[in-house]
Formats: structure tokens, C-alpha cells, sequence
């Protein structure tokens, strides 16, 4: 292991209201041998807050994402700037926990998984008051089922807010989404290449700040273009 375990990649457009609030939850779950890696590409006081933070937090990085095309992006270049073994992606908006991080990297820790799901709709998983829309819920059943059809395997929640991954699975998968389908290219593609991919139960909230950028119906129908792409190779 390398003397950072983990990173932890958040990537942010315009989180201002619970970005300082997430960081600090997140080094208190992991007070040593973690990084957090914020990527921004918004336009508010983001990096601010974050640059106010360092002094307090050695193993705190801003990573000003001037060309950012996407939450896809974002999250490559958290990964190729990480030092980690184990890297794990949460949404800086608090809908997923910090505190249930570890238990997402239980499976890598154990060797039991590649790839862990955080998954918001399995047996175990909790959906509080406001975490998610009824028109989501069903977006996100008919995208899993899609993938868990093509790729052979029942996934619950590919498109998962809270994921985390080996260093081995994002060197093999090379995803190459700039847009949402990142969240289902490093499941299907670690499966495609013989990797071992599990969901985890996880808590999520309503979110305690800013506002959603997904567009349920385009960006729906996008991932599930993609997911055939993937299938076929193409992508």
C-alpha cells in the first residue's frame, strides 16, 4: 500500500453551500492516510472555501477543472491527479454519507470486489424523505435492469452517486465518458474484463444544497445509448 490509502474524489459545480461541511466529514471518517481531491468547474466560492480549508487539512487539494465538460470529466481527472490504492467518488451535495464510505470499501478491503455500488435500491438501503424523485427512482430501475441484462450480472444502482474502486479498475476500464454513463462504464467495463463488482447498501437524504444538473429524461436515454455501446464494444 502507499502511504495514501484512499482518495476521495468530490466533484463540485457550484457547492458552496456544503462543500466545507463535506470535507470535514469526510477527514473525520479517515483522519489520516486519506486524500480528498476536490474537483470544480463551477463558478461560485467554491474554491474558496476549499483553499480556506488546507491549513487545516494537509491532505486537502483543489484541482480547478477549467475545461470541465461533465461530472465524467471531473471524476477522470480526480483519478489520473490521485495517489490512493482504493479511490471513492461522493457527491458533494451530503444525499450520501461520508460516514458509510468505509463500508463501501469493506469488499476492496477484503478482496471480495473491484468495484463497490453504492447502491440506494437494495435490501439494507435506506431512502430518506426527499432523496429521490418517483421519475428518477424509475429511471434508475430501467438503467440498471438494461445493464444487468447486457452485462449478465444484477446490478441495483449503476447510477450511483457513492462508488468506490480498486486503482486496477480504473487503469482496465479507461473510461472515456465525459458525461453521466462514467457511472455505468466503470461497472460494465470492469465486468467485461473480469472484474468483481458488487453493490453495497447505502443512506441517502434529500440534498442539503445547490441544485441537481442531471436532466432525467435526456440524460436517461443518453446512458442507456451508451450502455449499448459499451455492450458492443464502440465505446
Amino acid at each position: 500500500m502507499s502511504q495514501t490509502e484512499v482518495s476521495v474524489i468530490v466533484a463540485t459545480f457550484n457547492e458552496r453551500d456544503t462543500i466545507e461541511e463535506c470535507v470535514r466529514r469526510i477527514f473525520g471518517v479517515f483522519p489520516s492516510q486519506c486524500e480528498v481531491l476536490v474537483v470544480d468547474g463551477g463558478s461560485d466560492e467554491t474554491g474558496e472555501i476549499v483553499e480556506g480549508l488546507r491549513d487545516e487539512f494537509d491532505a486537502l487539494r483543489y484541482l480547478r477543472n477549467e475545461n470541465d465538460r461533465g461530472k465524467g470529466h471531473a471524476t477522470k481527472v480526480g483519478i489520473t491527479a490521485s495517489r490512493g490504492d482504493w479511490m471513492v467518488e461522493i457527491d458533494a451535495d451530503l444525499q450520501f454519507l461520508p460516514e458509510e464510505i468505509p463500508r463501501l470499501l469493506q469488499p476492496l478491503r477484503e478482496d471480495r470486489a473491484d468495484v463497490a455500488l453504492g447502491s440506494r435500491f437494495m435490501h439494507g438501503s435506506v431512502r430518506k424523505t426527499g432523496s429521490t424523485t418517483p421519475l428518477r427512482t424509475f429511471g434508475n430501475y430501467v438503467t440498471s435492469l438494461y445493464a444487468s441484462v447486457l452485462f449478465g450480472q444484477r446490478m441495483t444502482d449503476v447510477r450511483a452517486g457513492m462508488t468506490a474502486w480498486t486503482r486496477q479498475a480504473a487503469d482496465i476500464a479507461a473510461m472515456v465518458s465525459d458525461n453521466y454513463s462514467y457511472e455505468v462504464e466503470l461497472p460494465v467495463k470492469s465486468l467485461m474484463r473480469g472484474l468483481r463488482v458488487v453493490d453495497v447498501p447505502v443512506t441517502t437524504e434529500a440534498r442539503q444544497g445547490g441544485a441537481s444538473n442531471v436532466h432525467v429524461a435526456v440524460d436517461g436515454l443518453t446512458i442507456l445509448r451508451d450502455i449499448t455501446l459499451f455492450r458492443c464494444g464502440l465505446r
